[in-house]
């Protein structure tokens, strides 16, 4: 940790990703948010040793969902829940 130099910050994983296949740095990310497919230039190395942390989902107490965020709810519930 001592000797990583943080040059910038992205909200958005596939946004920096555009970056680092031009060659501008590297990207530090969750796996799976962004393409690391054969042919994609990228690939994912997961640091040692593993870290972890912890995700929330939030939402307002009556939100109105559409009926594909419903069902991405409930889909994340009988997983997750």
């Amino acid at each position: 940790m001592d000797k990583l130099r943080l040059e910038g910050s992205f909200r958005l994983s596939y946004n920096a990703s555009l970056f680092v296949r031009e060659g501008l740095g590297f990207l530090l990310t969750f796996d799976h948010l962004i393409d690391t497919s054969p042919g994609s230039g990228l690939v994912f190395r997961p640091l040692s040793p593993k870290l972890g942390a912890k995700m929330y989902l939030i939402w307002r107490k009556y939100q109105a969902f559409t009926p594909i965020a419903e069902r991405l709810l409930a889909e994340l519930k009988d997983r997750f829940v």
